[in-house]
């Protein structure tokens, strides 16, 4: 059975993202994995007072984490939830998860907006950022409503999109969803024959969900995307983030002055290989 993995520290925005996520997923089989991580400062390890007091938190932790299972199953009964503790190094639990074959996505509440970096912890940007399965991000401050239209920014050109359009196309079936493919190129991209090839193939790829196909203005595309999210009503960005890439750039400061309605959407990471959970 597929598994969307959310993980929580029992902030508000946590419980925002859980509640998106429950709503999200309430017509899928897929279960739902409420997951706490707890480092240990590598500090005390020799420290047995500091040591008895991490273990006090930890039960209390613990307690809170089969709190919000409790939630879950009181508000939302069709979702099969459980909850897992894990202590060790965030990045590792999470890169651990993701190379499990039933983990579909992962779940992860932002706190502040995708221009406030300082309320970001780094670990949400290279979750999103660095993991091989898809990652959503739902803002503190979104409420859920049905996913009707999805935008996809992308550049086109690249010969690696194969895999994140077969994903691509399951998310659009199983949300029903208008899709929109927003062109993603550096103008000074030259676009040769190979590049022309690759964008017919993925056009192809995706001819049965008839999407529509936007090339917004330049020189700052992460503005124009910006725009056309909320002129068009969009209620989930996917994107393919890499270092150093425009994704990545998202989260840099070059970029935050130009986002003002994506605070306003969640953002789910594709890859080049994942799963995502089936309807039936």
């Amino acid at each position: 059975m597929a598994t969307i993995v959310l993980i929580t520290n029992f902030s508000t925005a946590s419980r925002n993202a859980l509640d998106y996520t429950c709503r999200f997923m309430e017509k899928s089989k897929a279960s739902l994995l409420l997951l706490n991580i707890f480092s240990f400062p590598g500090s005390i390890s020799d420290d047995p007072i500091a040591l008895a007091a991490m273990s006090e938190i930890i039960y209390r932790d613990e307690i809170r984490l089969q709190r919000e299972a409790a939630w879950v199953r009181e508000h939302f009964p069709t979702v099969h939830v459980r909850a897992e503790m894990e202590t060790g190094v965030f990045m590792d639990v999470l890169r651990a998860k993701a190379a499990n074959p039933e983990t579909a996505f992962l779940v992860i509440g932002s706190k502040g907006t995708y221009n406030d970096l300082l309320s970001w912890e780094v670990n949400i940007v290279d979750a999103f950022v660095d993991l091989r399965k898809p990652v959503l991000v739902v803002p503190e401050q979104l409420a859920y409503k049905p996913v009707e239209k999805i935008a996809f920014a992308c550049n086109y050109y690249r010969d690696n999109l194969a895999h994140a359009a077969a994903l691509l196309s399951k998310i659009v079936r199983f949300t029903g969803a208008a899709l929109t493919v927003i062109h993603v190129k550096p103008p000074h991209e030259i676009i040769g024959e190979e590049g022309t090839n690759n964008k017919q193939a993925l056009q192809a790829q995706l001819a049965e969900l008839q999407p529509t196909y936007v090339e917004p203005a330049f020189p700052k595309i992460i503005a124009a995307i910006d725009q056309y999210t909320a002129a068009e009503k969009i209620d989930l960005l996917v994107v393919i983030p890499s270092r150093h890439g425009i994704w990545d750039g998202i989260f840099r400061r070059t970029h935050t002055t130009d986002i003002v309605h994506l605070n306003h959407l969640p953002l789910l990471s594709l890859r080049q290989t994942a799963s995502f959970p089936d309807v039936d």
